[in-house]
């Protein structure tokens, strides 16, 4: 097989990290490209949103949104819904990556309005690094936040991330047109995992 065509090749769906993951209150369901722009349409047109996920345009057009989450593909990119399990549909989303050194950057936004202040990012955020952090293939775990999104440097405060960097005037707002500082947290997943007393599974590794 030529070196073109290894390249293209995708390696199949992770089927443990595929899972759907259950925390107390909520149904976290793995998403397919189709689920995951559905999910994540009411982020493409709301300004705090964006900004506060630092992309890099005020708005955008639905097929630019398509190409902008990219594809899920259950190996190196993943979308949850979040779904409450008393009903009433998708109140937000959890996107990850995972690099090839094992590094999980992880983003949540929670569109529902009426659910801030209620605990899902604290929620979440555990049910997700619990599911990932016991995969050979998660080393740490990482967050990248403006550093006045002051409601998310609480929760990584609390879920026990450090900070490991602060970094003056590094991403341009395409809203207001200035320069904004961003601070980056980690967790190694070993870490998280003897925080948390998971019992690691030889067949989830």
């Amino acid at each position: 097989m030529g070196i073109d065509k290894l390249l293209l090749r995708r390696e199949p769906p992770d089927p443990y990290l595929c899972q759907p993951i259950r925390t107390d209150r909520f149904v976290l369901a793995n998403c397919n490209l189709r689920d995951a722009i559905k999910v994540t349409a009411p982020w493409r047109a709301d300004p705090e949103i964006l900004e506060n996920l630092m992309y890099g345009q005020r708005s955008y057009s639905a097929f630019a949104w398509v190409r902008s989450v990219g594809r899920p593909d259950g190996q190196t990119r993943f979308f949850h819904a979040i779904m409450p399990k008393e009903g009433g549909g998708t109140i937000g989303a959890h996107r990850l990556s995972i690099n090839r050194s094992g590094t999980v950057s992880l983003a949540i936004v929670i569109h529902a309005r009426s659910w801030w202040g209620k605990g899902v990012f604290e929620e979440v955020r555990r049910g997700i690094m619990d599911h990932f952090a016991v995969s050979e293939r998660v080393t740490r775990f990482e967050g990248h936040v403006l550093a006045r999104n002051v409601s998310s440097i609480y929760n990584y405060q609390k879920l026990g991330f450090r900070l490991v960097g602060y970094e003056n005037k590094s991403w341009l707002s395409p809203f207001s047109e200035t320069l904004l500082d961003t601070v980056q947290f980690e967790m190694m997943a070993d870490d998280w995992i003897a925080q948390r007393h998971i019992k690691v599974d030889a067949d989830d590794r």
